[in-house]
């Protein structure tokens, strides 16, 4: 399965909070880099679509860990809290915080610097 086949299965888990979820889903995936980003260029997945494969893998872990251990948190819950988790690295709309340099990428020095969990 593509990652984003299985992104969209994650996505496809949304069910009351649906409206809001795919408002902000569609703002993600046409005014950021979302889809695109690495997930980090010093530490792990520095390529195309490594946000997106870090951001599923948290994702499905969480399911696994609360199906274990908190089966009283709804998965919805559990689906929006890790997908988004490290959003705050695609940057702001149109000013990546990543640039592509070859097949890696690089930090954008046009962007607004803040940490990650403040712009998430």
């Amino acid at each position: 399965m593509s990652i984003i086949e299985e992104y969209e299965k994650l996505k496809s888990k949304i069910s009351e909070r649906k409206s809001d979820f795919d408002d902000f889903v569609e703002f993600l995936e046409n005014e950021t880099t979302w889809l695109t980003s690495p997930a980090s260029i010093k530490y792990h997945l520095n390529v195309k679509q490594g946000l997106l494969k870090h951001s599923v893998g948290v994702t499905k872990t969480l399911l696994e860990l609360c199906t274990l251990l908190a089966p009283h948190l709804r998965e919805e819950t559990c689906v929006i809290a890790a997908l988004f988790h490290d959003v705050g690295k695609v940057g702001m709309p149109h000013t990546p915080r990543y640039m592509p340099r070859g097949d890696k990428f690089s930090y954008n020095k046009n962007q607004v610097e803040m940490q990650i969990a403040a712009r998430s």
